[in-house]
């Protein structure tokens, strides 16, 4: 055992660097927060640097090595569509769809904070399954009539788009939705540049998202103050849409800043009406992004020395503090100051050999980098 120890000290300052390299460059380099409820209840920062963490590491990659059910296996019988949509011959835009998830009640609550959306989101999967309970026992009675049809309106990197992969997911369980994905498309996908490429987009795009969830982002960008403008044309086009009664099989969610979206509703009151869910997404507190840094360095298995951890918290506060609400990304904020920190210390790592290896999991105070705070932008508009 001794010898086996010796061995590996000898070996691990000559392999060192190419291996951390490779941590970084695989591992760290998009680091996302849209999976951030993965609820934890052990410490994110040691009370002791020299605690060994080998236990917490071998845990974290057997985990990763665990198969999990993809959402193909979910919806065999229903395959996904393809994400490319022609506007015209000369014009293909690319649209994100994003597959559905798992056991989407629990990621449900796992949420950090979200309170509001939780309980709102219950009760109208609740009531659609209800709905399909009671068509099975009494086919013969008249049903409910629930509108799938959703607003979520709250500034970047409060959870609207994890919320909508939830949602899709929650919707198919039910039995509302036949597949459950998400096809998420903006004010880019429909315009074109020739007479009719925005109805052949939007026919694309319905027919891409049939079975799942239509999540249009920053839809406000469609309610342009030019009469000529083409996001009138789509919005109608969605009006026509939503006004088709044989259009059960999709639920369209439209995503964007609260103040904005109100206007984009005033604008057009039939839009108010057939949107009747209104999820509102707050800021994350401090409390809320601390716990959401947590979870996020025990998925990669970082330890905090207690130092570090406190300047940290310090910096973090002081930042929300500051903080411009226009241009304030919430978990997205805390994604970014993430990564600057991975970097940091792994740049300190390759400079200076730490002396075992749980030491390439702890953060010390000199990896916590000053934050840069973003700066306040004009809102684009089009036609203004």
């Amino acid at each position: 055992m001794t010898n086996m120890q010796n061995n590996t000290d000898e070996n691990f300052n000559e392999d060192f660097e190419r291996l951390l390299k490779q941590f970084v460059s695989e591992e760290y380099k998009d680091v996302k927060l849209d999976d951030m409820q993965t609820e934890d209840d052990e410490d994110p920062f040691l009370e002791d640097e020299d605690e060994d963490v080998d236990e917490d590491v071998d845990e974290y990659e057997a985990e990763d090595d665990t198969p999990t059910e993809k959402a193909d296996d979910i919806c065999t019988d229903n395959p996904l569509p393809g994400d490319v949509i022609e506007q015209n011959q000369n014009v293909r835009v690319k649209v994100e769809i994003l597959r559905p998830i798992d056991n989407p009640q629990e990621e449900l609550q796992k949420l950090v904070g979200c309170d509001n959306i939780k309980k709102r989101m219950d009760e109208l999967v609740a009531l659609t399954a209800y709905n399909r309970m009671l068509h099975e026992q009494f086919p013969e009675l008249k049903q409910h009539r629930v509108s799938l049809h959703s607003l979520f309106l709250g500034n970047p990197g409060t959870g609207k788009t994890t919320v909508c992969k939830i949602f899709g997911a929650l919707l198919h369980e039910a039995g509302a939705l036949s597949k459950g994905h998400v096809v998420i498309c903006d004010r880019g996908t429909f315009i074109g540049t020739l007479w009719g490429d925005e109805e052949r987009a939007m026919k694309q795009v319905v027919e891409m998202a049939q079975g799942g969830v239509l999540m249009i982002d920053e839809a406000y960008l469609l309610n342009g103050k030019n009469e000529n403008d083409p996001g009138k044309i789509i919005v109608q086009l969605l009006m026509n849409l939503l006004a088709d009664e044989s259009q059960r099989d999709i639920a369209v969610v439209l995503c964007g800043y609260k103040e904005p979206m109100n206007e984009l509703l005033e604008t057009n009151p039939g839009l108010l009406s057939r949107f009747p869910n209104r999820f509102e997404f707050a800021d994350f507190s401090v409390d809320e992004l601390l716990e959401i840094t947590s979870r996020r360095i025990e998925e990669y298995s970082y330890r905090f020395t207690v130092k570090a951890w406190q300047k940290y918290t310090d910096m973090i506060a002081l930042a929300f503090s500051a903080r411009d609400t226009e241009t304030w990304g919430n978990a997205r904020f805390i994604a970014n100051q993430l990564e600057r920190i991975y970097i940091q210390h792994a740049t300190r790592c390759v400079k200076q050999p730490p002396k075992n290896h749980n030491d390439l999991l702890l953060i010390t105070p000199e990896d916590i980098v000053p934050i840069e705070m973003p700066r306040r932008k004009n809102r684009i508009g089009f036609g203004v």
